[in-house]
């Protein structure tokens, strides 16, 4: 399973961060993201370990520690984490990816032009679109809910992306 530590001090190392999930079991990568043009850390790291009952302990103990004086934040990695910041060339892996190049402001912002807040809260059951919505706080919520954000995105892939057909229906 991969997983990012975010928030980690501009200081620490890839080894240290290696070594704080090795306590949990086998690691079998870890990359601390670096900015391209200076090295320094950017403040995150991929960790994959191969067992993922190890990586649920790691991930689950290591939430929210404080490691160099920052408190950290461990989550599964999705597609679009392993993209932001990442200095992999990920132009094969996203090729098919319909949200490529869309940041989370412009699907809501869009989905909003085309069904305003109460149609929007009719195709998806979340407080932030009914109750005194707003762009800002619907970006709040669906930043930290991933069930929430991955059907918004569902939605905005069935309403704006052309699917292939299926075949020639003759």
């Amino acid at each position: 399973m991969k997983l990012i530590i975010r928030n980690l001090a501009r200081s620490t190392t890839e080894e240290e961060v290696k070594a704080l999930f090795q306590e949990y079991g086998t690691v079998q990568s870890c990359d601390l993201v670096s900015d391209k043009t200076t090295g320094e850390s950017k403040g995150f790291a991929f960790v994959k370990m191969p067992k993922p009952g190890e990586s649920k302990v790691a991930m689950k103990n290591l939430n929210n520690t404080t490691v160099a004086g920052n408190k950290i934040r461990v989550k599964r990695a999705t597609n679009k984490t392993e993209c932001i910041g990442a200095s992999k060339d990920m132009s094969s892996e996203q090729s098919n990816n319909p949200l490529h190049g869309l940041t989370l402001v412009k699907v809501v912002t869009r989905l909003v032009e085309h069904y305003d807040w109460d149609g929007l809260a009719q195709r998806i059951n979340i407080n932030c679109f009914k109750s005194d919505p707003s762009v800002k706080s619907s970006l709040k919520f669906l930043r930290n809910t991933q069930w929430a954000r991955d059907k918004v995105e569902d939605l905005y892939i069935s309403t704006f992306v052309k699917q292939p057909p299926m075949g020639n229906a003759k």
